[in-house]
């Protein structure tokens, strides 16, 4: 069975999407790894003779829904044959796009029909790389003729891009690529960006961890671009599989759970490899208590600023600190620290302030004293 990969490609109108679609297939061709190009659906019910004006915004959405799914079951079944070897899904747009056409309400409707929501949709892709709109730094090349399904004028197209971003904020691995280079130069750092997720040659994780003040949530919950995401996770080490972490992200219904294994390199590089698991799993892991050696709840608040991903971690023992992380391609990658952060200093380099640590100092008690609320 392939090893099958999701990513998405989205953005707001005129970001080169379709033209982004083709050239991240031939670069991956290039590097001999098998990849399937998942069609935009709207442009298909559009061509068709299906729209928004002629069949209600709603019937429109919810039948590019079930379009969109069923071909994603489709291909990812497909994909999943091939014998030994990687498959990346590239999706032209994601199940999560048309939420930027309705309202929340009909957005619920329509994918409850379908046994799914929200946040289990956010979690349900590998990667995200979100492409800014021509509309945003670069108007000089918006145009309107190069899709025939387009009719946002640069302000409309501007908050479409911005509503996108914000519906896909708090997905696992998002990337912003902007418009502060020429289109061939967005191109190529788009493509740096999905080499990195993908591990080539290797699944490198390379964070910078700040210790913060604790942040004015209030403030924080106005950022548009900002989502908060319950997390528990549990660290073990077990005859069968070595050291590793289980993760649920999100509560009840709408979690998702993953398990990671990461191998150091040095401080701040790891190689890190992820799998979702099943929420019977996740809780088969916990149940073997002799092998759980730390575990620990926090919320998480994912937030896009300046085209940068942080995930600000809120943990329940301090009242007066928090961590920020900022994912990198390289060590040596430059970044700027967000305004709405007031810096302490950088732990990346001190191993109390890893989670694991923080897990075996703190989490244990508190996971115990919130049990019920945690599970």
């Amino acid at each position: 069975m392939a090893e099958v990969i999701k990513i998405v490609l989205t953005g707001g109108p005129c970001a080169g999407k379709s033209t982004a679609v083709k050239y991240v297939s031939q670069q991956l061709d290039m590097y001999n790894i098998k990849n399937i190009v998942i069609d935009e659906q709207a442009t298909k019910l559009f061509l068709s003779g299906k729209s928004p004006k002629n069949m209600g915004n709603y019937e429109f959405h919810k039948l590019l829904f079930k379009e969109q799914l069923d071909n994603e079951k489709r291909q990812t079944e497909f994909a999943s044959k091939f014998p030994n070897e990687k498959v990346v899904l590239i999706c032209d747009r994601g199940l999560l796009d048309s939420r930027a056409y309705v309202t929340q309400e009909e957005f619920d409707r329509y994918s409850s029909l379908y046994g799914t929501n929200e946040d289990i949709l956010r979690n349900s892709y590998d990667a995200v790389f979100h492409l800014v709109t021509a509309a945003k730094g670069a108007k000089e090349h918006y145009a309107f003729d190069s899709n025939i399904v387009r009719s946002e004028n640069v302000d409309e197209a501007i908050r479409l891009d911005d509503d996108i971003l914000s519906i896909w904020t708090g997905t696992p691995h998002l990337r912003v690529v902007d418009n502060s280079t020429d289109f061939d130069n967005k191109l190529a750092r788009l493509m740096t960006e999905i080499l990195g997720f993908l591990g080539e040659p290797e699944p490198l994780e390379i964070e910078r961890k700040f210790l913060i003040e604790y942040p004015e949530l209030d403030e924080i919950n106005k950022i548009k671009v900002c989502r908060k995401v319950p997390i528990m996770q549990a660290y073990l080490t077990t005859p069968q599989n070595g050291n590793f972490r289980i993760r649920r992200r999100g509560e009840g219904d709408r979690a998702v759970y993953i398990k990671t294994v990461k191998i150091k390199i040095n401080d701040i590089k790891r190689i890190e490899i992820e799998n979702y698991i099943s929420k019977e799993e996740f809780y088969k892991y916990l149940a073997q208590q002799e092998c759980v050696t730390g575990i620990i709840s926090k919320d998480r608040y994912c937030i896009v600023y300046n085209n940068t991903y942080y995930e600000l971690d809120i943990y329940p023992f301090w009242n007066d600190r928090a961590t920020l992380e900022i994912e990198l391609l390289s060590e040596n990658q430059p970044y700027d620290f967000p305004p709405f952060a007031k810096l302490i200093r950088e732990v990346s380099f001190e191993p109390e302030y890893r989670n694991l640590a923080l897990a075996q100092k703190y989490g244990y008690k508190y996971y115990k004293k919130d049990k019920n609320k945690t599970l």
